[in-house]
């Protein structure tokens, strides 16, 4: 039997470079670069990601992603885990979260 659609996303988050899987007060299931909280689970089929703002808009203006109910103004979109599809574009929101963690650790690093 394969991965279930929950499953295969955490799979992929955890793959990701010097990310780290926490309980925190969002979730029991929190994923984090460095000290940000990019995407975190609610149950099976509901995951939350911060995107940059201008991420959350085109997430959201193409239907990736529905608005986050307590926080949009954070760059928090909401994506229900339903199929195939829901899996593959749910994957691309983290991967840009975690793009934007990246450039914004970089951007905060001492220089030398």
């Amino acid at each position: 039997m394969g991965l279930s659609l929950k499953e295969q996303i955490s799979d992929f988050i955890r793959s990701l470079p010097n990310v780290k899987q926490k309980h925190d007060s969002m979730s029991e299931e929190a994923y984090f670069y460095g000290l940000r909280n990019f995407a975190h689970f609610h149950g099976l089929q509901h995951i939350d990601i911060r995107l940059s703002k201008p991420q959350q808009e085109e997430a959201l203006r193409t239907h990736m992603a529905i608005e986050h109910r307590y926080a949009p103004q954070a760059g928090w979109i909401s994506c229900k885990i339903e199929s195939e599809d829901h899996v593959a574009n749910t994957k691309r929101l983290i991967k840009q979260a975690y793009d934007t963690c990246v450039f914004l650790k970089t951007l905060h690093r001492p220089a030398n």
